[in-house]
């Protein structure tokens, strides 16, 4: 293989292991969105053949200092779309004013934790959501320590990726099944930062939702 070709895999893998957008506007949301939305993919596990997906909110209040929250719904196998809609988790939610209205309308949801907090809404385990592997071997049956360990090396990449938010409070929350896996994450970030793992992460505690 020539150094081009081989320089030409780099870019194309990089892409993949890391693609992000940011999003201003979404279908039945009435104009430009008034808060800071990105989704992207992250690989982790072998040759980053585990690809998972995000959404992530900024903060609507003072982002580079407020907490910086991880999100996990339950399930297990809920996308993290369901907690920024449905559990006043994140900043929107499905207006049903119009019942006869056949197209789903979203608005403001008031009581956001993003209106303090940045949060990162994950797709996990892998299958969930957008999140895929590319292999069939790679969907394993249910495996909550390989989902936690999948989510820890995620984490540790997306705060690569993302450098500002190294020196926040980190928090790693979520509801009903997240609350097998939460204990696991913390013990490998704990670990991590005990080992001297970069990043290291300001970890806080983890937080357990009954919605």
């Amino acid at each position: 293989m020539t150094m081009l070709v081989q320089a030409l895999v780099l870019v194309l893998l990089f892409h993949i292991v890391s693609s992000r957008s940011n999003i201003t506007t979404l279908p039945g949301f009435p104009g430009d969105l008034p808060f800071k939305l990105e989704t992207g993919y992250i690989g982790v596990g072998n040759l980053d053949d585990v690809q998972l997906f995000y959404y992530f909110i900024e903060s609507e209040g003072t982002p580079e200092d407020d907490p910086l929250v991880l999100w996990l719904t339950g399930g297990p196998g809920c996308s993290g779309f369901s907690a920024i809609v449905y559990e006043n988790i994140g900043p929107l939610s499905f207006d049903y004013a119009d019942p006869f209205d056949n197209k789903p309308q979203l608005k403001l949801n008031p009581y956001s934790w993003t209106k303090v907090a940045n949060i990162i809404f994950i797709d996990a385990p892998v299958g969930t959501g957008f999140s895929y592997a590319k292999s069939w071997e790679r969907y394993p049956i249910l495996n909550d320590t390989l989902s936690a360990a999948q989510t820890y090396q995620f984490l540790r990449k997306w705060l690569v990726d993302h450098p500002r938010f190294l020196s926040n409070p980190l928090y790693i929350a979520g509801d009903s099944y997240a609350g097998i896996v939460l204990p696991i994450i913390v013990q490998e970030v704990s670990d991590g930062n005990r080992d001297g793992v970069e990043p290291v992460m300001n970890l806080q505690v983890h937080v357990l939702a009954g919605l």
